[in-house]
């Protein structure tokens, strides 16, 4: 039984609500919740948050219908930085002219003068290596994943399930754990024309989608700690994955329900995941346990 999925459609609902009063240019506060009103959860699509907005308009757009295995190679550069300014200094990058050691040095340059390189929305870790994060993530990470790649764009046209090339992603260094930064990377591919299916959006653009797309999605601890929370477990204890993916299920049929507002209708598992995480995070704020790391200046 889903104790709190009421709480949860109230708040994925009253988020969206935020970015639409704050895009349409309202004065603050965008909500009378107090929560909302000083930290700072992302948007109920991932595709309105600001670094996937500028990384699909400087590079995924004009770069939409490329190699595919360059668009997964930029895809992986771009996340594992995961700051659009940096991406945007570096450029679309080719497959077979991968510049790996220009990559290396500019970010060393743009780290010694403080320019911004790494993303502060989630962790960069060194996997216990010694060396510069930045030498790190391309000598090992994007290196192997650039060897990889081949089979991996070959598995995903035969396919077209981003379930079966994650899970064949996961095998590679800086890609395994809970998944996050394969799910970065592929939920960054439907940003361009990676997949065989595209959709047009009336208002946010082009999109390519695997078969699978409704069907699965990578569940992180963080999505798990919150379906344990929509399940009625306070100390949110983390739900295995299949559990979790049930509570995803429900919650997606509950959203398209004609008795959701319009703006939470069409969602998909991915966004309903990615919503479960800041619900945990919104639910211990609300409980004293903690609070998140980004807010309001100000508030």
């Amino acid at each position: 039984m889903l104790v709190k999925s009421e709480q949860f459609l109230e708040f994925i609902w009253e988020r969206e609500r935020v970015r639409l009063h704050k895009e349409a240019g309202l004065p603050k506060p965008w909500t009378d919740d107090p929560i909302l009103q000083r930290y700072k959860f992302t948007n109920l699509r991932r595709h309105h948050d600001r670094t996937s907005r500028e990384l699909r308009e400087c590079l995924y757009g004009p770069n939409f219908n490329e190699d595919r295995r360059a668009i997964l190679m930029n895809c992986a550069l771009s996340r594992y930085f995961g700051t659009w300014e940096f991406a945007e200094a570096v450029g679309w990058q080719e497959y077979d002219n991968f510049d790996f050691e220009g990559i290396k040095n500019l970010a060393s340059e743009r780290l010694a003068s403080k320019k911004r390189v790494f993303t502060g929305a989630y962790v960069i870790t060194n996997q216990g290596i010694s060396a510069p994060k930045q030498e790190v993530v391309v000598d090992i990470f994007l290196k192997g994943l650039h060897a990889a790649t081949p089979e991996l764009v070959r598995k995903a046209a035969v396919t077209q399930s981003w379930e079966r090339v994650g899970r064949e992603m996961q095998k590679l260094t800086g890609f395994g754990g809970s998944g996050f930064m394969v799910k970065e990377v592929l939920v960054d591919t439907t940003y361009t024309g990676f997949w065989d299916k595209t959709f047009e959006h009336p208002t946010d653009g082009t999109f390519s989608y695997p078969d699978d797309w409704m069907k699965w999605t990578p569940i992180g601890p963080g999505a798990r700690r919150g379906a344990a929370r929509v399940l009625g477990d306070e100390d949110a204890k983390p739900v295995k994955e299949a559990s979790a993916f049930n509570v995803i299920t429900e919650l997606l049929e509950m959203s398209n329900s004609l008795g959701s507002p319009t703006e939470i209708r069409g969602l998909c598992p991915h966004d309903i995941q990615f919503q479960l995480c800041e619900f945990d995070k919104y639910e211990r704020v609300r409980l004293g346990q903690g609070k998140p790391r980004s807010g309001y200046p100000g508030v």
